[in-house]
């Protein structure tokens, strides 16, 4: 058998496996944005393996209604399951994400560049973060020699969205 052989019979990631490091810097540069591509990416998985009827595009547009949803799947899927039980609360974890988005938005709009600022570092992205442990350490355990899911243009986007906002925000602060 040989290298390519074995790369095509290793199994393919359960979910979006990126460094926890990638989730919180991009959601930061992004200005919460990456978040909304997390919870597509995950969609995106789900609907692929599971051959389901949904619409991950607009399900991470609207993650304020599916997060739960979202988090729920991952917690209770049995393929996951089989390979390590979770350890975090997926409706602890959701309410949480939901709550700090819906602050960071009332907080953002606030008067003044100062108050977008504090809305856009609210550290909503730490609700993903024991969801992004465990879906590494499934996929780690599942096939050690993987590497993580590369830079792909919606990271790209999102990234130069954020820092666009952030290019203007700090603008508007220097001409208050």
């Amino acid at each position: 058998m040989t290298d390519d052989n074995t790369q095509l019979n290793e199994p393919e990631a359960l979910f979006l496996y990126i460094p926890v490091s990638r989730l919180i810097i991009l959601s930061i540069l992004s200005c919460g944005t990456y978040e909304a591509y997390w919870i597509y990416k995950n969609w995106r998985y789900f609907k692929d393996r599971d051959n389901l009827k949904i619409h991950p595009f607009w399900r991470g547009i609207f993650g304020l209604f599916f997060c739960h949803s979202l988090l729920k799947t991952i917690h209770g899927d049995t393929k996951c399951r089989e390979i390590q039980e979770p350890e975090f609360s997926p409706g602890g974890l959701a309410t949480g994400w939901v709550i700090l988005m819906i602050l960071a938005n009332l907080i953002s709009r606030a008067p003044g560049a100062i108050a977008s600022i504090i809305g856009f570092i609210m550290p909503s992205y730490l609700c993903f973060v024991p969801v992004q442990r465990y879906i590494n350490s499934i996929n780690k355990q599942q096939n050690p020699n993987a590497s993580y899911y590369g830079w792909s243009a919606g990271h790209v986007v999102c990234l130069l969205f954020g820092l666009a906002i952030w290019v203007l925000t700090l603008l508007v602060i220097g001409y208050e």
